[in-house]
């Protein structure tokens, strides 16, 4: 019996086998959302076997993987540049423009 495996792990994370695309990617775009399996599978050029592998792969490390997945969302909200840091940034700008004229 043979037995094929749709998930490589490399440098820690999971990959379909034979691409550079992350499981947890692919699961992402499922998981919680309403796009259907097909939807994925077109989205990613996959098979129904690597989308369901990838979202098993979710699946097993959930915990992990939104762990990590919380902590760059709120890595980017800390770091976004709201508007009010865009308009302080560009007073400031515009200040050192007048004091140098």
């Amino acid at each position: 019996m043979e037995v094929i495996n749709h998930i490589e792990i490399r440098d820690g994370r999971g990959y379909i086998c034979g691409t550079n695309k992350k499981a947890e990617m692919v699961a992402r775009m499922y998981v919680g959302t309403d796009y259907t399996i097909e939807e994925v599978m077109e989205q990613y050029d996959l098979s129904a076997a690597e989308v369901h592998a990838a979202i098993a792969y979710y699946y097993d490390n959930q915990e992990a993987l939104d762990a990590k997945h919380e902590a760059v969302i709120s890595e980017i909200r800390e770091n976004a540049m709201t508007l009010e840091k865009f308009k302080a940034k560009i007073a400031a700008r515009q200040a050192n423009e007048d004091t140098s004229t």
